[in-house]
């Protein structure tokens, strides 16, 4: 069984947790990267998936402009490009928007897993 975790997922998940913990609500790329990477090991070592998560910069973009009602772009200090939830978007929207339909096994990987360090 093949499994391709997307964009969608990891961004939702991520900012489910950053949500719960109330760091920020803004996570880089690369944080999303590892992230994706985190999840997809725990499903093939732990879960005996085989996951996959494939993204690119246009996945990155298409995520601000297919979801615009939820996330902007942003960019750090330094320059980091990244994704912003918007004012008024809470941790019950976002789940009841992306996550609802993960299968269990899904949404326990991105639980076992930390988008944070």
């Amino acid at each position: 069984m093949y499994l391709y975790i997307e964009i969608i997922d990891v961004v939702a998940n991520a900012f489910i947790e950053l949500l719960k913990k109330e760091e920020k609500r803004y996570v880089l790329f690369s944080e999303l990267d590892s992230y994706g990477a985190k999840v997809v090991e725990y499903l093939n070592e732990k879960e005996g998936i085989h996951a996959i998560y494939v993204v690119s910069q246009e996945d990155q973009h298409d995520l601000c402009v297919d979801y615009s009602g939820f996330f902007k772009e942003y960019k750090s200090e330094n320059g980091e490009r990244g994704i912003e939830l918007k004012e008024g978007i809470s941790q019950m929207d976002i789940w009841e928007q992306f996550c609802a339909a993960l299968s269990f096994k899904v949404i326990m990987a991105f639980k076992k897993v930390s988008v944070v360090e």
